[in-house]
């Protein structure tokens, strides 16, 4: 049986729907890695028992790495296996929100109501992180190098809330390769001073591109070699193994050599694909 998105879009693009049908898959290949199951690296796994142990020690976690290497993927399946009877997740993906803003939505998220008044705000999250009782809380601000000190400031403050002698929540900041150069600068050293551990997500080694996309392909049904030699050199050396460029490349590989009704991913669908994804025009050019 065809999952539920391999159905919906067969019903509404018929390009799709005849890849599927021609490559005998159950569901577009590298079109969502956390839902497909992500490729599992070393690094990832280690990242994977950091942020575990993060969780349980309600700790603070720094995790980095540059565009495109997988920091949200990853995040996200770690994210789906914690146990919901220990940790309740609490993500925050709008990186512009102001200290206000930012208690606002904590509330929400809580099922709480904000109103204009910081210290009711802050009296009101205190009651409902009390009445998680034991269950903790797992606040993950993802590309946290672009939100307003203020709003730093206020995450570092809330940790102390009501000066508990255990932090209130654990603490998960996702961002780019700076933001730890970011978090040195003087207005940020107190939160700075509280991360615990930190891991950086490399590109993928160059001998871990084709398990990467073979995995790819197994997720969705495909266990027959279908990528050529050539095009598996090529597919590496166009993406320099950043996870995200490679999938893309390799989704539009694999759309091209359906539309040609070709068995097998050869060098010249993805030079096709090269012309329709820009990341790897640019890197070209």
């Amino acid at each position: 049986m065809r999952k539920p998105e391999a159905a919906k879009l067969m019903n509404t693009d018929p390009l799709l729907a005849g890849a599927l049908r021609h490559w005998g898959a159950r569901a577009v290949p590298f079109y969502d890695q956390a839902q497909q199951g992500p490729f599992l690296t070393p690094v990832w796994e280690e990242a994977l028992r950091l942020l575990n142990q993060t969780a349980a020690l309600r700790s603070v976690m720094l995790l980095s790495g540059d565009n495109g290497v997988g920091k949200s993927v990853l995040a996200g399946y770690w994210l789906k296996q914690l146990e919901p009877k220990l940790y309740l997740p609490l993500v925050i993906t709008q990186a512009t929100l102001s200290p206000t803003g930012l208690l606002a939505v904590l509330l929400h998220k809580l099922g709480q109501r904000a109103t204009l008044h910081r210290s009711a705000n802050l009296a009101c999250l205190e009651t409902a992180l009390r009445e998680l009782g034991r269950l903790t809380p797992v606040l993950l601000l993802d590309e946290a190098q672009q939100y307003p000190p203020g709003a730093l400031e206020e995450v570092r403050l809330l940790l102390g809330l009501n000066l508990s002698t255990a932090p209130t929540f654990a603490l998960v900041l996702l961002g780019d390769l700076y933001l730890q150069d970011t978090l040195r600068l003087q207005h940020h050293r107190a939160l700075y001073s509280r991360i615990a551990v930190r891991a950086q997500l490399p590109s993928l080694e160059p001998a871990q591109i084709e398990p990467y996309l073979t995995h790819g392909l197994r997720q969705v049904g495909l266990e027959r070699p279908c990528l050529s030699a050539a095009a598996l050199d090529l597919l590496a050396s166009a993406s320099a193994g950043n996870p995200r460029l490679l999938s893309l490349l390799a989704r539009a590989a694999w759309l091209a050599a359906a539309a040609s009704t070709a068995n097998t991913i050869g060098p010249e669908h993805v030079q096709r694909a090269l012309e329709l994804v820009p990341a790897a025009r640019d890197k070209i050019s």
